[in-house]
């Protein structure tokens, strides 16, 4: 996770700790993870980050920055970046999509009707149009996004989440339960059944998806 320790939205589902003026990013993390990723001979890796929506470009540059020296140290590394909506504008999208990850990842996390709860700075169109403008910018690159089961959204409304994300272009999707990290953050409505995620995977088959993980204890920033 690049972009410090500290976000400056406050989702119901996270616990990560929220402030307005988190501290500018460091380069210097950069270099940590290319000797991270050299030391533990990583083929693949996953790149994620609070939002910093203090920063003009939300912290696109860095997460290019991060690509870029990651490629330079290993050509056939395998790269995803999971990143934040970037309040939507285009300028950071075409950073990180033009650096050259292999997949990149934004999640939905949940369904229209509990956004306002689950995401209350952030808006599902939203998140939809960056998948979208992504996949624009280059057919080639894999998209993909993940959602949580279990905050009180029916199954109807799971399927025509991912029938959304599908129309948007997203090709990979992750669907796992939602566990509440710590008292503060949103309860658990519901713990699904292993059979409920077969289901959702069989329709991410129908959908289209080229490639999905559907599990209780799936998470988005499986490598797929």
């Amino acid at each position: 996770m690049i972009l410090g320790n500290l976000c400056t939205r406050s989702c119901g589902f996270c616990a990560i700790e929220t402030r307005r003026d988190p501290a500018l990013p460091d380069k210097e993390e950069l270099f940590s993870i290319k000797e991270a990723v050299r030391r533990l001979g990583a083929k693949e890796i996953v790149i994620t980050s609070v939002t910093r929506d203090d920063l003009d470009d939300g912290g696109a540059g860095h997460f290019a920055d991060c690509v870029g020296i990651l490629r330079q140290a290993d050509a056939g590394l395998g790269i995803e970046v999971l990143v934040p909506d970037f309040l939507g504008k285009a300028d950071p999208i075409e950073k990180v999509v033009f650096a050259g990850p292999d997949i990149f990842s934004h999640n939905i996390e949940t369904v229209p009707r509990i956004y306002n709860k689950v995401r209350p700075q952030a808006a599902y169109q939203r998140s939809l149009d960056v998948i979208r403008y992504a996949k624009g910018l280059d057919r080639g690159i894999l998209t993909k996004s993940g959602l949580m089961a279990g905050l009180g959204e029916t199954r109807q409304e799971i399927r025509e989440v991912m029938q959304d994300l599908k129309d948007a272009g997203c090709d990979i999707i992750t669907i796992g339960q939602y566990l509440r990290p710590v008292p503060r953050c949103l309860e658990v409505k519901e713990f699904l059944h292993p059979d409920e995620f077969n289901r959702f995977s069989a329709w991410a088959e129908e959908i289209g998806f080229t490639r999905s993980s559907c599990s209780p204890f799936t998470r988005s920033s499986y490598l797929m």
